[in-house]
């Protein structure tokens, strides 16, 4: 019998309130059938209908609630409809601390965007270069030529080439670039503890496709992060 007194229930405050108002109405309807004056029934019925309408708004605010909490157990910061936001990734660059990394199709157009060496690029187009300059590993991991959808692509892959080779000559231990050998079918975008994951779709380019903006601790993030690494410990070397 004592372990009745040790034994700790957890009933939601939501259940509660449901349980509650289910019973208040409950205990109106009774008093309404069991009434006989006119005026009263009017006055109870009313109240039946408003408690009605309470339930009803209670279980759809519940419902909200419920969807809202399963994508915060994801730690979803934002669905992106495309990835087409150069200023948004300028700025998720710049916010680099210790480490970067990049799994995509040629990457041609990120260097082209963020890690532009020429000496005529704006400044605005050299903020990877920046963020190394400051220490932050940065690690890039596409697929083989011969892996590529489309003749555009194999070009792009070829220039962004010639690009990582003089990058990594001048940034040694911070920039490092791999290649694996399937076509692609993942893009993973990480930035110390956030993630942009998405799919990769044949000859659509990765700027018009969706994302998931994450916390790594995301379990939907930590499928992507533990399948870069693998990709990244099989792929060859630059």
């Amino acid at each position: 019998m004592s372990n009745i007194f040790k034994t700790n229930i957890k009933i939601r405050l939501s259940i509660i309130i449901l349980v509650l108002l289910i019973a208040l109405i409950a205990m109106v309807l009774v008093w309404y059938i069991k009434v006989n004056d006119t005026k009263l029934l009017a006055i109870l019925g009313s109240l039946i209908a408003g408690m009605i309408v309470a339930i009803i708004q209670f279980l759809l605010a519940w419902q909200d609630y419920t969807a809202t909490e399963k994508l915060k157990d994801l730690q979803i910061k934002e669905v992106l409809l495309n990835r087409d936001k150069r200023d948004f990734y300028e700025n998720y660059i710049k916010s680099a601390r210790k480490y970067i990394d990049m799994m995509g199709v040629t990457g041609s157009r990120f260097m082209e965007h963020f890690a532009n060496d020429d000496a005529d690029a704006p400044e605005n187009s050299k903020v990877l270069l920046e963020v190394m300059a400051k220490g932050v590993i940065v690690r890039i991991l596409i697929p083989k030529n011969e892996y590529l959808f489309s003749d555009n692509d194999k070009r792009n892959e070829r220039n962004a080439r010639e690009r990582y080779k003089r990058i990594s000559n001048k940034y040694p231990d911070y920039f490092k670039v791999k290649y694996f050998s399937h076509v692609p079918s993942h893009g993973v975008f990480m930035i110390d503890d956030e993630c942009i994951v998405g799919p990769v779709f044949p000859e659509i380019s990765s700027k018009y496709t969706p994302a998931l903006f994450l916390k790594n601790k995301s379990p939907f993030a930590e499928k992507y992060l533990k399948y870069f690494n693998d990709e990244w410990d099989k792929a060859e070397s630059l």
